[in-house]
């Protein structure tokens, strides 16, 4: 999905003067398809962009540099080697580190930051380490973005290590991404921001159109259920053969049902392996391969029920989401993030043990006897979906941290253009997040000139500032405790209070957790 509108565009241009720059690192930019990772960091960088003047880095042009563009977003490309340990560390990672820090790309990195010393950086990914590295050598605040699951084994704390040194707060897609870091550093400097999408871009009107139009494309006949599967780069972890092992047992029940694969052969010998179990199973002609899919939309509108089976623990899984955001049930192994998003939108039922074949086929054919049934959980799960993760709880959580980013780094509140803000209520399901706070709704005048590199380090911002932000948060809703004691019932998933220093503990929803 995307799409951005001319007038924003010409609207966020028109402000940048008056905001302060800062710099969102992807590690990749693929050419054939965009990646979760990817998708989640452009719409990141889409909803910052009335608040901050953002440049996207990229290792090369790609569909993520291109709809960035298309979107009114900078774009700078440096080619930055990735610390793939971070994600997998070994006992030799943080020697690793150190000679990354040697490399001629580390210090056209340094370089290139310190000519635009932007207010801060946000580097997404684990992997993604030079940026963050190179960011607090110059004094740069760091804002690192983890969107996956560290992988868990006695060396995982030179990772969690790393990241904490050379960050100044970590933004956690859920709690899954963040339980890898100790208490103490949860409490100090872990905020949980669960995405979201852009409901310009669902194409809602059309949703009937484009199910029959895909469906004639697929020659999926009207009576036929269609089952899905899609994933950016299919590779083993993705699960595509448990997918094929449980539409064998799918077919035997319901010879009528279809199968749907869409993504690009990450693992080439892999997928042909998948490919080749269906053609010995004989459903060759019950299944439909598809490579990159450029409108999402048409994907999951053709779907009556969407299957993740994942064999890893998914920091996230907008797949996942994306299902349940166009109404379809989504069955899914239980584990990780994937836990966390279905029970958030009331689907547990529709969790199995993690690699139970049997057990997800079980699953589909309940939703293929009783359409009725399936058609149901599927709207339900989309209205709590809506309400948890959606755009307008999204943005009330990103209103408060932009709000608070401003105070600590850089020199004014940020503060949208007055005739482009939208005041919203945060969802009936979660009271305790902050509501969109009046500070946002009041155009202001010029930005002051900004202030010394180091006269913007300090996390406090100064007594005077600290007591701004705590009257903005009292204003939203948000209970100010001296000390940062929770107040009385305070869920530990939810938010938290801030202290008279303006310390946030947590801005996420805790209906977001299993």
């Amino acid at each position: 999905m995307n799409g951005c509108s001319r007038p924003l565009v010409r609207e966020r241009r028109n402000a940048m003067a008056d905001k302060a720059t800062i710099v969102l690192f992807s590690h990749v930019s693929n050419t054939r398809s965009i990646t979760g990772a990817e998708k989640l960091l452009l719409f990141f960088a889409q909803e910052l962009s009335p608040y901050f003047n953002c440049i996207l880095v990229a290792p090369q042009d790609g569909k993520l540099t291109s709809q960035a563009r298309s979107c009114g977003i900078s774009v700078q490309l440096l080619s930055i080697p990735l610390l793939y340990g971070m994600y997998t560390p070994y006992a030799g990672l943080e020697a690793d580190a150190q000679k990354f820090q040697e490399s001629r790309e580390y210090h056209e990195l340094t370089d290139w930051l310190n000519s635009l010393r932007p207010a801060f950086v946000i580097t997404s990914t684990c992997v993604h380490a030079l940026p963050a590295m190179a960011a607090k050598s110059l004094g740069i605040p760091v804002i690192w973005k983890i969107s996956e699951t560290i992988t868990d084994n006695e060396y995982t704390p030179i990772s969690v290590g790393l990241i904490h040194r050379n960050s100044d707060e970590i933004l956690a897609i859920s709690q899954t991404a963040a339980a890898c870091f100790p208490e103490d550093v949860r409490a100090e400097k872990v905020i949980q921001l669960p995405p979201s999408w852009n409901d310009k871009e669902m194409m809602i009107e059309a949703w009937s159109k484009l199910r029959s139009e895909r469906r004639r494309e697929l020659r999926v006949k009207p009576h036929e259920q269609l089952i899905g599967y899609i994933s950016s780069f299919i590779n083993k972890e993705k699960g595509l053969e448990h997918f094929v092992k449980m539409a064998v047992l799918v077919h035997a029940v319901h010879p009528s049902s279809k199968f749907v694969v869409i993504g690009s052969a990450g693992d080439k010998s892999y997928y042909e392996r998948c490919v080749r179990k269906v053609k010995l199973e004989g459903l060759y002609t019950r299944f439909k391969f598809v490579g990159y899919a450029e409108c999402l939309p048409s994907a999951y509108c053709a779907m009556d029920v969407l299957v993740v089976p994942s064999l890893i623990r998914e920091g996230f899984g907008m797949t996942a989401l994306e299902g349940m955001a166009f109404g379809k049930p989504v069955i899914a192994y239980d584990s990780g993030g994937l836990r966390e998003i279905l029970h958030a939108a009331g689907c547990g039922e529709n969790l199995v043990p993690a690699s139970d074949i049997s057990a997800l086929a079980e699953r589909v054919n309940v939703m293929l006897a009783q359409p009725g049934l399936a058609l149901t959980l599927g709207s339900q799960a989309r209205e709590r979906v809506d309400a948890v993760y959606g755009p307008a709880a999204y943005r009330s959580r990103l209103q408060g941290l932009a709000e608070m980013w401003n105070l600590r780094y850089c020199s004014a509140p940020a503060v949208r253009e007055a005739d482009s803000v939208v005041v919203v209520e945060p969802p009936a399901v979660q009271p305790d997040l902050p509501a969109a706070s009046p500070f946002a709704a009041a155009k202001q005048g010029p930005a002051e000139p900004r202030r010394p590199q180091a006269a913007r380090q300090s996390p406090r911002a100064g007594e005077a500032g600290a007591r701004w932000f705590c009257a903005a948060l009292l204003a939203s809703g948000v209970k100010v405790l001296p000390g940062g004691a929770a107040p009385p019932g305070a869920s530990a998933a939810g938010p938290a209070a801030v202290d008279g220093g303006a310390r946030r503990k947590c801005l996420d929803c805790s209906e977001a957790a299993s």
